[in-house]
């Protein structure tokens, strides 16, 4: 038995065949030629470089700010630099300075006295490190700043700072002396004050009796 010969295919059938593929390559090659692979990203990841160009880009906006404000810093201090970045984003330099003085020389100021007992507060052997390191913190900011040192808000705070740490010491430079000494002093020129009178009346007498 023989089996079945296939249908010869249709001349068309080739044709359209030929077309259908040759518009399929066509138009996956646009495709591939249209596409751009996306750059791999990691959320919360910034490369060094960007890192690096955004700092700069920060710093350059800085200095432009500070130029353009016609506001100085002052290079005294190792300081001065952070102080006056800071100050770039405060309307006035001495809003500025009266929040790194709080926040930077007053608290740290109060956290040492609060650390030792109220009886220790007038012993200056016990406070004059923590004053004085106060005092230089409030004239180191103000210099970096370019702002007069001291002024009226330093000078408001010291007195606030006695008023509450230093009211009840003695002040020994205005004490009243000792009663002893008082009295001498009192009686001192009341003695002598006779014994000028009987010089004098003397020397008086001794000169009549001459001539």
């Amino acid at each position: 038995m023989k089996a079945p010969n296939p249908s010869p295919v249709s001349s068309s059938s080739c044709c359209f065949l030929t077309l259908l593929l040759w518009a399929l390559s066509s138009t996956a090659a646009g495709l591939i030629g249209h596409y751009e692979a996306p750059q791999a990203t990691t959320p919360g990841f910034t490369s060094r470089h960007d890192s690096t160009r955004n700092t700069n880009d920060q710093n350059h906006d800085i200095e432009e700010r500070r130029v353009s404000s016609g506001l100085g810093c002052g290079n005294t201090y190792v300081n001065c630099e952070q102080y006056c970045e800071v100050c770039e984003y405060f309307p006035t330099r001495t809003e500025c300075y009266a929040t790194l003085f709080m926040g930077t020389c007053y608290i740290n100021f109060v956290s040492a006295m609060e650390s030792l007992n109220n009886t220790d507060w007038c012993n200056w052997n016990n406070v004059k490190r923590m004053y004085n390191t106060f005092t230089m913190c409030t004239e180191e900011i103000a210099e970096c700043l370019l702002i007069p040192w001291p002024n009226r808000m330093v000078e408001n705070e010291f007195v606030n700072i006695h008023s509450r740490f230093f009211r009840d010491c003695p002040n020994e430079a205005l004490s009243d002396p000792p009663p002893s000494i008082v009295f001498a002093l009192v009686m001192t020129p009341i003695c002598l004050i006779p014994i000028m009178v009987v010089l004098v009346v003397l020397k008086t007498k001794n000169g009549d009796g001459s001539s």
